[in-house]
Order: C-alpha cells, then structure tokens, then sequence
C-alpha cells in the first residue's frame, strides 16, 4: 500500500523527469535526447526513470497533459465572471508570456508530432479537450450579443488558439519582441474577434 508521503514523493520525481526532460529536448531534440542523458541532468539513472515513464513517448504525454491541465483551470476559472470578455482580456500577459517562454519545448513536441503518429493522436486529442472548452466559454459571450452567431464560435475558438500559438512561434523568429505592446495589440484583436 503507498503512503501519503511516498505518493508525494513520486509525484515530485516524475514532475522532476518532466521538467529535466523539457530541458533536454529543448537543448537536444526529441530525437537527440536520450533517456540516460535526461537521468543525468538530474543524477537518476535511466534504468530508475523508466519506473515512471515507459518511453520518452510517455514523457510527452505527461508534458502535453499538463499543459493541457493547466489551459483547462485557467477556461474553468473565467466561468461565471460578470465581465467574461474582460476577465479574458485580463489573462493575454500571463497566455503569451506563457506561450513564449515554452516555444522551444513546445515547437520541438509539434515537430515531432508531424512524425510520429502517436504524438500527433496526444496533441490533437489534447487540442480537441480545449477547444471544446474555450467554445463553452466563447458561447457565453457570443450568444449574450448575438444569438445567431454560435455558429461562428467554432471559428472563433480556432482563431483565438492560433493567436497564441502564432506567439510561440513569434519568440522564436523574433527574441527581442515588445511583449507589453505585442499583448496590447492581441487584447484589441482578440476584443474585435469576439464583440462581432
């Protein structure tokens, strides 16, 4: 039977894996990176991470899980705010500096989902999970203007999704971007995206 504490522990060791693994595909690609070199990183042997994580697969599904985790507690924590459309605007600068910060990580995961069937099964199952959580959320607005629009929202969930997925790209091409005038103006596209 675990115990409480030994629970914890192993949540912190896999959490541990997760982010010495994120480093490591960021420094030397899915490919490149190795199991032993992700267990050096933080002084566990390979042999010990593969208690946790069967793969490096797994690894990026546990790494697209808890992003995925994450997207989805900031869409539940909006519901139910009197301004809806402002409490959205509210979160642009934590969302792109968010989508910045994890460019590398997270261009290196879509690469490798553009080759690896069951990568792109995760991502794509994760992307539908918050997709279909943003159009709730989106319905909320549209529908209080417009009753005729929810037929748009579907569109409108995309378009938002690939703003921020544009940013991760952005920090990359783009290292020295103004990000406080960059969420300035994402907050005046996303306000049109969603008042019409």
């Amino acid at each position: 039977m675990n115990s409480p504490a030994l629970s914890h522990k192993a949540e912190l060791r896999r959490q541990q894996i997760l982010e010495a693994a994120g480093q490591c595909f960021k420094k030397s690609g899915f490919h490149g990176a190795s199991m032993s070199e992700i267990a050096k990183s933080f002084g566990m042997s390979a042999g010990h991470i593969y208690n946790y994580f069967d793969s490096k697969e797994a690894i990026i599904e546990a790494i697209v899980q808890q992003d995925m985790e994450h997207s989805l507690e900031k869409i539940a924590n909006l519901h139910g705010k009197g301004d809806l459309l402002g409490a959205i605007l509210a979160t642009v600068d934590e969302g792109l500096q968010r989508r910045i910060q994890r460019s590398a990580l997270d261009t290196e995961v879509l690469a490798e989902a553009c080759r690896n069937p069951r990568v792109a099964k995760i991502i794509q199952e994760a992307d539908l999970t918050i997709r279909g959580k943003l159009q709730a959320l989106l319905t909320e607005i549209v529908s209080a203007k417009t009753p005729r629009c929810p037929k748009t929202i579907g569109a409108k969930a995309a378009v938002l999704m690939a703003l921020f997925d544009g940013m991760m790209i952005r920090g990359i091409r783009q290292p020295d971007l103004n990000q406080p005038e960059l969420a300035k103006t994402l907050r005046c596209a996303i306000r049109d995206l969603l008042d019409n």
